[in-house]
């Protein structure tokens, strides 16, 4: 796993806290969006953790809140994570109303490696002390989010 993976070592660190899993459901979905529909269904808030390539230093953190704009290059017989999103949001009327709240880790490069940088691997625990904070104030409401990184990494 390299800095790729940042959103999966996210979801690591926030399953490992109590008083997230008390109050959401931290799950990895992999690299197929597509493929956790059916999780996120009936869900009234998803946030969904990735990593983005960005220019300068590794390590920012990004909010972003519903539809994510599609920053990278278009590819014929794959979706990005945006597109993903789009495409579930525009065939699944069950997503119409759901909040999306993006939570991006910029990497210089998402390529699998021998692991995160220092600076990635930092971002990744603050990542989560973030949506701690934003998982907090749905204590008691029964409407658990799904946090889950989208597809960014192999394997």
């Amino acid at each position: 796993m390299g800095d790729d993976g940042a959103g999966s070592r996210v979801v690591e660190r926030l399953s490992a806290d109590r008083a997230v899993t008390e109050r959401a459901d931290a799950e990895w979905v992999g690299t197929d969006l597509l493929r956790a529909a059916g999780r996120m269904e009936g869900r009234a808030w998803v946030i969904l953790v990735d990593a983005m390539e960005s220019p300068g230093q590794p390590g920012p953190i990004e909010v972003v809140e519903g539809q994510l704009p599609d920053r990278g290059p278009q590819q014929a017989h794959w979706l990005s994570a945006a597109q993903a999103l789009g495409l579930l949001r525009a065939t699944m009327p069950s997503l119409a109303h759901t909040r999306f709240t993006w939570v991006l880790v910029h990497v210089a490069a998402a390529r699998a490696s021998a692991g995160l940088c220092a600076e990635v691997d930092a971002a990744t625990a603050q990542a989560a002390v973030l949506i701690r904070g934003l998982v907090g104030p749905v204590w008691g409401c029964g409407q658990k989010p799904e946090i889950s990184p989208p597809p960014t990494r192999n394997g």
